[in-house]
């Protein structure tokens, strides 16, 4: 499956490119910690999928989270999830995305710590 995007968004899925995705993340989190508010990512392995089904779970996802909620395509291999809630929330959404998607996914939740970049987040998810 091939992975190509323009910076801004993932020509497969429609999902927000890697850099697009890090850049809204930082302005986020910075947001986050201004504010006091727990902010949670969630990996999504997207490797077993085709791209139909891929491209399904993109529509699900987009369709689950709300308003101020990111969803990127970070690698050929993995989607992430960064919202706004602690990791009860994000345990949450993950109960209920596993209950719409019929093909079995392999999601794995954290909370950030405070002033922690994305990328020391994800790289504690093993993305």
């Amino acid at each position: 499956m091939d992975f190509s995007n323009d910076g801004i968004i993932d020509s497969q899925t429609g999902l927000m490119a890697p850099i697009n995705f890090y850049e809204s993340a930082a302005r986020l989190i910075s947001w986050a910690d201004r504010t006091e508010r727990e902010v949670s990512l969630i990996s999504i392995s997207v490797a077993a999928l085709d791209l139909d089904e891929l491209i399904t779970l993109a529509r699900l996802l987009s369709n689950e989270l709300r308003g101020g909620d990111l969803l990127g395509r970070l690698t050929r291999a993995h989607l992430g999830i960064l919202l706004l809630g602690d990791l009860l929330a994000s345990r949450q959404l993950i109960f209920r995305l596993k209950h719409l998607v019929k093909t079995e996914l392999h999601l794995h939740s954290l909370q950030l710590h405070q002033n922690e970049s994305i990328i020391d987040a994800l790289k504690r998810l093993g993305v």
